[in-house]
């Protein structure tokens, strides 16, 4: 008899969700780990260590916290207007708000806790893909209410970020050199090959067909034909570059380890190395604000820097 009722507490316990953890309000947030920031129209939004999200409306002066329903670490964060955005991280987290990240909302049922999301886009309120290590690619047609895993390559390699280019064009960047390119909104993809085989952390897409990939050991890639072919950028420094940012039409900027910046004004034809001075902490995302300061996250928080 105990050990019957003992079977039914735990199917009672499986029938019934337990409430979700939610982040901790932390006064010192803005300045702890943050990984990723988007627009949500005219305020910036970052995500990060423990759940962390933060709001500015002063072009990344000052910043807000709203609380979470997670303490996992968030990787990144997408918006498609002012209002509609997501946010994904470890333990299969995935998020949504409809009021500019305020108030966030679970998507995943909390029980995929060995997927981590690197990266999410949304091409519009209802399409969007989420992605992650060991090939992980999720695709929702409906705002994220639910999510089905597409097949996008033959190996598990990490994918680590998931950008669109002008013309509209999907670009996903990985382990091994990978670069694949969808020209029909993420329903196929096709390899584009690199002379270079290490891991890669994104793809910068500029106008005219020119695209920057950005990597390990400071390796920059340059491709003026739209991912046909490529040709590597030699740079004086050598860290990982974890982030890429257009700037303007022409200028770009690369961010990663240990404060090192590379700027190119010509379209990717260069490449300047830039150390801002007492600044030496590593950089995992870039946004540029309104009054066109450069906004930082990262291992110091987020931090406002003015291109030289």
């Amino acid at each position: 008899m105990l050990r019957l009722f003992s079977a039914l507490l735990l199917l009672a316990s499986t029938l019934v969700a337990a409430p979700f953890e939610t982040s901790e309000p932390a006064p010192l947030a803005s300045k702890s780990l943050l990984l990723d920031i988007a627009h949500a129209g005219d305020v910036l939004v970052a995500v990060g260590n423990r759940g962390h999200v933060l709001l500015s409306a002063d072009q990344g002066r000052t910043w807000q916290q709203s609380i979470t329903p997670t303490r996992a670490m968030l990787t990144g964060v997408a918006f498609v207007n002012e209002r509609h955005g997501w946010a994904v991280g470890h333990d299969g987290v995935i998020l949504a708000t409809a009021d500019g990240g305020r108030t966030w909302q679970r998507q995943d049922n909390g029980s995929d806790l060995d997927t981590v999301y690197l990266d999410v886009l949304f091409l519009d309120a209802r399409h969007g893909f989420a992605v992650g290590a060991y090939g992980k690619f999720m695709v929702t047609q409906d705002g994220g209410q639910t999510w089905r895993e597409q097949r996008v390559q033959e190996e598990d390699m990490h994918l680590n970020r998931i950008t669109r280019g002008p013309d509209g064009t999907l670009y996903l960047a990985g382990e091994a050199g990978l670069v694949l390119l969808s020209r029909d909104q993420g329903r196929t993809w096709s390899k584009s090959e690199l002379p270079y085989e290490g891991s890669l952390y994104g793809i910068c897409p500029l106008s005219g067909g020119v695209l920057i990939a950005y990597g390990l050991r400071g390796h920059i890639l340059v491709s003026t034909d739209g991912g046909e072919t490529w040709q590597e950028r030699e740079t004086e420094a050598k860290p990982l570059l974890m982030t890429g940012l257009r700037v303007r039409d022409g200028v770009a900027l690369l961010g990663g380890q240990g404060g090192n910046f590379f700027i190119t004004r010509d379209a990717g034809r260069t490449f300047q190395h830039w150390q801002p001075a007492d600044f030496g902490t590593s950089v995992a995302d870039l946004a540029v604000a309104a009054d066109g300061a450069i906004v930082t996250v990262g291992e110091a928080g987020a931090v406002r820097l003015t291109l030289p």
